[in-house]
């Protein structure tokens, strides 16, 4: 099942997006005590955390983790726990349970267990996972290509967090070397977003909602499961 929400602006996309992320984190904390926030890194939901950050929530009872991460040192520019730390852990936010995926290891596929014992300290079902979506339509670090892919989008797979390799995958960059939650890991969840911008990406959604082929557009495989309601937030 999915949701579109299509906006005019950006600001209004991701004025939405916070209060929807609010409102169903506020819910599992009325509900259960606690709640769970998957997030992604990426320039595209810093302006979310920064409006979720100054939110009146019981940030002291969310844990929040990465969808993925480079493996690289978190003080490093392009790591996603550094951005995370900065735009959303702050403010009202900054008393949040973090857990992150870097660890001392130097190779991300050494760390695999680790990082998965890890993610068991996280209540599950995650209240909400956002997730954004690459011009190629990966999610994640779950890139068309990189191995292991097809393990990592088993939906009935054990792993939660698996090593990815994305060498030869032109968007991944220079940092090829990647920890991501794998797809099933991602279904153990209440609510999915999905969040991009621009005419673009929109254009490869659209292809992906045809054409179900998970090998070619791995987003695929998150848009048409029927475990978890989907719901995409867009603005050009």
């Amino acid at each position: 099942m999915i949701n579109q929400h299509l906006y005019k602006t950006k600001a209004e996309l991701y004025q939405n997006v916070a209060e929807f992320c609010a409102q169903k984190l506020t819910h599992s904390l009325q509900q259960h005590n606690q709640a769970s926030f998957i997030v992604p890194g990426g320039t595209t939901p810093a302006p979310v955390f920064d409006l979720l950050s100054k939110s009146d929530l019981d940030w002291s009872n969310i844990t929040i983790a990465p969808s993925d991460e480079r493996w690289l040192d978190s003080h490093h520019a392009s790591s996603n726990e550094k951005l995370i730390r900065q735009t959303l852990l702050i403010h009202q936010a900054s008393s949040a349970q973090f857990i992150g995926m870097k660890s001392e290891h130097k190779r991300a596929k050494d760390a695999q267990q680790q990082c998965s014992d890890r993610y068991e300290q996280i209540p599950t079902p995650y209240d909400v996972v956002m997730l954004g979506m690459g011009p190629d339509g990966h999610f994640a670090s779950l890139f068309s290509g990189s191995e292991p892919i097809q393990q990592a989008l088993d939906s009935h797979g054990e792993k939660s967090c698996i090593a990815i390799n994305a060498t030869g995958c032109k968007v991944a960059g220079e940092y090829t070397e990647r920890m991501s939650m794998t797809l099933s890991a991602f279904l153990n969840s209440r609510h999915i977003i999905l969040l991009f911008t621009g005419e673009e990406k929109l254009a490869i959604f659209e292809k992906a909602k045809q054409i179900n082929d998970s090998s070619q557009l791995p987003i695929c495989a998150l848009i048409h499961q029927n475990k978890v309601p989907v719901d995409l937030f867009w603005a050009p």
